[in-house]
């Protein structure tokens, strides 16, 4: 089973980042897809995304990517970063930075962003994703 690690941002008091509602949000689409569950996290993906990628092909290029074998989601930090959604608009978010281990050892920290959208944090697709999205086929 995969526990999210809770990494403290400091001391003195300080914001623990996998505490946070953004970063929690991101340890659960995580474990979501990295245990199968990729119906629900293409249910967390913001309604933006959806419009340009389908359930059924989220689905199916998540599951051929065969993601699995994760001991552990570091949520290292969360801070403030605007993101441009796919209609332009510019809206609020919050960069999630993340490293993921497993017995294969760990991955490099990536970033990804959540928006608030009423009372949810969703996640989006980064840019190299959605723009193959776009085209109709699976990011790799």
């Amino acid at each position: 089973m995969l526990a999210a690690t809770l990494l403290l941002a400091g001391c003195d008091g300080d914001v623990d980042p996998a505490r946070t509602p953004a970063g929690m949000a991101q340890a659960q689409l995580l474990e979501d897809l990295y245990n199968g569950r990729v119906q629900k996290a293409y249910d967390a993906l913001h309604p933006a995304y959806r419009r340009i990628v389908t359930r059924a092909r989220f689905v199916d290029c998540t599951r051929k990517a065969g993601l699995g074998g994760l001991d552990s989601i570091e949520i290292l930090n969360v801070y403030d970063d605007p993101v441009r959604l796919p209609s332009g608009k510019s809206v609020k978010a919050k960069a999630v930075r993340v490293r993921l281990k497993s017995s294969a050892g760990d991955t490099t920290p990536f970033v990804n962003h959540e928006v608030k959208v009423g009372k949810r944090w969703l996640w989006i697709l980064n840019r190299p994703a959605l723009e193959v999205y776009a085209t109709g086929k699976c990011p790799v």
